[in-house]
């Protein structure tokens, strides 16, 4: 995922964590999780995330770690 995408989205609107996790109905430690590519989005949270910072999905997240989530399907 490119993290920095969404980081740089979330700090463009000038909002915290703690803003965009409300705004989204999830927990600042999920969004941080995701932020870190620790955990990827639900395709919900993923879409939510777009609408609320006015991008849209491909462009916050075109670059999943497809490898990462083979790996973790045939673990």
């Amino acid at each position: 995922m490119r993290r920095e995408a969404l980081i740089n989205a979330r700090k463009r609107k000038n909002m915290t964590q703690d803003q965009l996790a409300e705004a989204v109905g999830i927990s600042r430690a999920y969004l941080s999780n995701i932020e870190r590519g620790a955990y990827p989005p639900s395709l919900r949270v993923a879409q939510a995330l777009a609408r609320v910072l006015g991008e849209s999905t491909d462009v916050l997240f075109n670059t999943f770690d497809a490898q990462k989530m083979s790996k973790q399907n045939t673990a």
